[in-house]
């Protein structure tokens, strides 16, 4: 067996306080989730999503924009749909 020098492994204690000061400071940075059911959200954004009269000016827009486009390229008046 060789003989251990009596040094301190300063390099080595540094990096361990280096890792428990970060693991400590992100540990304090997470925030609990909010736990709430579908219904209640989807109350909550509908009434933000209401119709007004410029959104159904703009939806009737887009509407007469999409009949002329499916005249012109002959494949129908719905090409792209939402699932």
């Amino acid at each position: 067996m060789g003989y251990v020098l009596p040094v301190t492994p300063y390099q080595s204690i540094q990096y361990a306080n280096r890792l428990q000061k970060n693991n400590a400071s992100f540990a304090n940075r997470i925030w609990p989730v909010e736990k709430k059911s579908f219904d209640e959200e989807f109350e909550s954004r509908s009434h933000s999503l209401e119709l007004t009269p410029s959104s159904l000016q703009k939806r009737r827009k887009l509407q007469a924009a999409e009949r002329v486009y499916s005249k012109l390229t002959n494949k129908g008046l719905v090409i792209n749909t939402r699932v």
